[in-house]
């Protein structure tokens, strides 16, 4: 516990010294490739553990329902990922329902149970290649969505960078009186004494910072300032759920992080 609280404090201390470099506006308008359209849907399982999501062209987790009762696919639909160069302070993200204008073109390829998108940023820096992955349902459990992100370094020099996903979850159709808390390896929003939406870290690189939260928005958090609008324990109300990971990538180089989102 110690240990985490140590890393919390200095993610908070280098988030602060990004404050003066970072160019990224979440309020710019919205990159005309952005989507929360559909793409490939998984469906499996049946009664209580019906699972349901949709990815993409993007990456974009843009619907996700389990019994019936949807987590995402709620007004506004806000799910993805983020990235901050820390040494240049640049912010690209993604989040379905608005994304930063930095972006190439992605590409979707889809076998089986697997989703994978690979996309670059318009300044030859970084490649980002997502995998998601459906893990079906069974008859004792609802499915999930294995989400792996392998951000490369195209630059001729080593970076410091943030990785972040983020999901605004509005469980059962609720946008105003969900329930939210979360611990460092996973955070969650649900309906009250009903169900909801929760992510979790599987990626415990020793080299790597990171930590899982809840916000007090529903909106995408800002790449380089991550914890600017961090909830406390509990939270209730219109927010969201993010993962945060901090790492450096060495020049030709690619560093990996692994979450998944799984019902509650």
């Amino acid at each position: 516990m110690f240990k985490q609280l140590i890393q919390f404090v200095i993610m908070i201390a280098i988030s602060s010294l990004a404050l003066a470099q970072d160019r990224t506006q979440l309020g710019n308008p919205a990159s005309p490739d952005s989507t929360t359209a559909c793409d490939v849907t998984f469906s499996s399982g049946s009664s209580t553990n019906a699972t349901q999501f949709c990815v993409t062209a993007n990456g974009n987790i843009a619907q996700f329902s389990v019994a019936g009762g949807e987590m995402i696919a709620v007004g506004g639909i806000g799910e993805g990922y983020g990235i901050c160069d820390v040494t240049s302070g640049v912010g690209y993200f993604d989040y379905a329902d608005g994304a930063s204008l930095n972006w190439g073109t992605a590409t979707l390829t889809h076998s089986g149970n697997l989703v994978t998108v690979i996309r670059k940023t318009s300044d030859g820096l970084w490649q980002l290649t997502q995998k998601i992955t459906n893990v079906p349902a069974t008859a004792t459990a609802p499915g999930s969505a294995k989400v792996s992100m392998a951000l490369k370094n195209l630059s001729g020099e080593s970076r410091q960078a943030y990785i972040m996903r983020y999901a605004d979850v509005d469980a059962d159709g609720d946008q105003t009186g969900n329930d939210f808390d979360y611990t460092s390896q996973s955070a969650f929003g649900l309906e009250p004494s009903q169900r909801g939406l929760g992510i979790t870290n599987n990626t415990f690189n020793i080299n790597f910072g990171y930590d899982t939260y809840a916000q007090l928005q529903q909106s995408g958090p800002n790449p380089c300032l991550p914890f600017a609008l961090i909830a406390p324990h509990p939270f209730h109300g219109d927010g969201s759920i993010a993962q945060f990971w901090s790492m450096t990538v060495n020049k030709g180089t690619t560093q990996t992080v692994v979450s998944t989102y799984r019902p509650i």
